[in-house]
């Protein structure tokens, strides 16, 4: 593991926490946690690129389906 990669979890991590921070509503909340997911497909090794997005959006359709009324 590179010495830089604990240092990059910590900074994204304030990052992320500062902006749940300053959400004023659930809708916001819920784009800075869609926003922090995508971050952490783009920046996956891009063999795994692949199978995340495929998990986010199976994550995703789940949500819609037992939303959906």
């Amino acid at each position: 593991m590179s010495a830089h990669r604990p240092n990059r979890q910590r900074n994204q991590a304030e990052f992320w926490n500062e902006k749940q921070g300053k959400a004023q509503t659930p809708e916001a909340r819920a784009a800075v946690w869609y926003d922090a997911c995508r971050m952490r497909v783009r920046n996956a090794d891009p063999a795994k690129q692949t199978e995340l997005w495929n998990a986010l959006a199976s994550h995703l359709h789940n949500f819609f389906q037992e939303h959906a009324g």
